[in-house]
């Protein structure tokens, strides 16, 4: 073998051991060797700082609000919750921002309006709270800035068609669902947010309607796309039955929505009062006015013999 190929040979095999050799490395430093976690010198009986800001008002929320911090995992939200929080924050006039006395960690935050004339929704947050090597403790609190929102004003209307046999279409305008006259009828939930201020929202939610014997929802959409139509028979998860329900989504101020509801008799329905409530904020469950503190409109329409 010529001594210039014995030579490329061993500089490649040279050069392939330093690719392995720093690929071994790379692999060791960027997947074997977890990263090593910060230390920091105080991680309790920290001072957490942070702010509230609402949007519908252009400013911080700094009076009339009750923070409560819990730990994490926690869901205030629920309809029976009892836990109590282990802080609550108090506002700082002279540097404006909140704070609370807490450890490093994770917790859940709760924020709601406590003024006589409440306008805000109650907002949940899971936050965390970072050690410091500052003497003074004081820190930051992980997202330092958190939002509220303003509820909007909410008007409900409602309009019934019913099926025409002849022309096949929903075409005929009644004021009742009549069961002797008609058996099938689309009614029209107009739901219309507005206020003086843009920035004002209406809470995803449900929209309830009663359950009237044998006249059964069979179908609906809410702004023309197909949406589902769920019986509800269980008050153990949300203290609501005996209605069935369709998911409705955020509103703005400004906006329209249209909810078509087709229904169907079937045998002989049961005459009464057929109550549509939009229930917002389902997320939100806690019972009475602790943190339920609006009232979910409702629009009613007849069903007559």
């Amino acid at each position: 073998m010529p001594e210039e190929l014995k030579i490329k040979r061993s500089t490649l095999a040279v050069a392939l051991i330093l690719i392995i050799v720093l690929g071994i490395i790379v692999w060791q430093v960027y997947y074997a060797a977890p990263p090593t976690p910060a230390k920091y010198k105080y991680t309790t009986g920290l001072t957490v700082k942070f702010k509230i800001y609402n949007p519908a008002i252009y400013a911080l929320e700094t009076t009339n609000v009750q923070v409560e911090f819990y730990t994490s995992g926690v869901n205030p939200f629920e309809r029976t919750f009892t836990t109590k929080p282990v802080a609550t924050a108090s506002y700082d006039d002279t540097n404006a921002y909140w704070f609370v006395p807490l450890d490093a960690g994770s917790y859940v935050i709760l924020i709601r309006d406590t003024a006589s004339s409440k306008s805000f929704y109650p907002e949940m947050y899971s936050v965390t709270v970072p050690g410091t090597n500052s003497e003074d403790k004081e820190v930051w609190l992980s997202p330092s800035q958190l939002n509220v929102y303003d509820r909007a004003t909410i008007t409900l209307a409602k309009a019934i068609l019913a099926y025409n046999a002849t022309s096949g279409a929903y075409d005929i305008s009644v004021s009742t669902i009549n069961i002797t006259a008609y058996d099938k009828w689309r009614v029209t939930y107009t739901i219309t947010v507005s206020d003086a201020d843009s920035s004002k929202i209406v809470k995803a939610g449900r929209m309830l309607l009663t359950d009237i014997t044998n006249l059964i929802p069979v179908s609906a959409s809410m702004d023309g796309v197909s949406a589902s139509v769920t019986k509800d028979s269980d008050a153990s998860d949300d203290g609501i039955s005996g209605v069935y329900y369709i998911e409705t989504s955020a509103m703005e101020v400004g906006e329209v929505h249209r909810i078509d509801v087709y229904f169907e008799e079937s045998g002989t329905a049961s005459t009464g009062t057929l109550t549509a409530k939009l229930y917002e904020y389902y997320a939100c469950l806690r019972s009475g006015t602790t943190l339920r503190w609006w009232t979910d409109k409702t629009i009613t329409l007849t069903v007559e013999s």
